[in-house]
This record gives C-alpha cells, structure tokens and sequence, in this order.
C-alpha cells in the first residue's frame, strides 16, 4: 500500500524539492526503506551502516512516534501518514 511521506525542509533537497512523497509499505521500516529506494541520497540520513534509524531521526505515524510504538516494525495502513522529523539542538 501507498504511505504519504511528510519531509522536513532539510531533507528535501534529495528528493527534487517536494514535501511529500508518496512510498509503499506495509510498515514504517518497509516505507522508508521504499522511499530511500526511490530516492538514495536520503538513505545515510534516515539510516545508519546497520540499517537502523538514526537516534536524531523522528518519525510519526499520524500523532505517535514510532519509538514509543514498535519501531521500524510499527505497521501503517492506507489512510496513515508519515512524518520525518530530525531532532534539534541548540543552546
């Protein structure tokens, strides 16, 4: 099934300036994955060498982030919408 894809404005400059991007997937991990297929240059900014999530990297399914739910493994359905969420730092 098709996931929309909200992306942070740092990040879309990989993926030709859109701010949502339509990926298949059954859940968060197989869509970002699917996402980062169609668009590598956003693969080292979503995942690290072992294939997981960086820490610094947020993602919601609708009003959860997937840390609190199951993860990469947390599954979506067709009216779910992802969004990417890079952590700030500042002080």
């Amino acid at each position: 099934m098709k996931i929309e894809v909200w992306l942070p404005s740092v990040l879309r400059s990989h993926v030709a300036g859109k701010s949502r991007i339509a990926a298949q997937g059954s859940n968060v991990g197989q869509v970002l994955n699917s996402l980062a297929d169609l668009h590598s240059a956003l693969r080292p900014y979503l995942f690290d060498d072992q294939g997981n999530l960086h820490p610094y990297i947020n993602v919601f399914r609708n009003d959860s982030n997937i840390r609190e739910c199951e993860g990469l493994d947390t599954e979506v359905a067709e009216a779910d919408e992802l969004r990417i969420l890079p952590a700030v730092a500042g002080g």
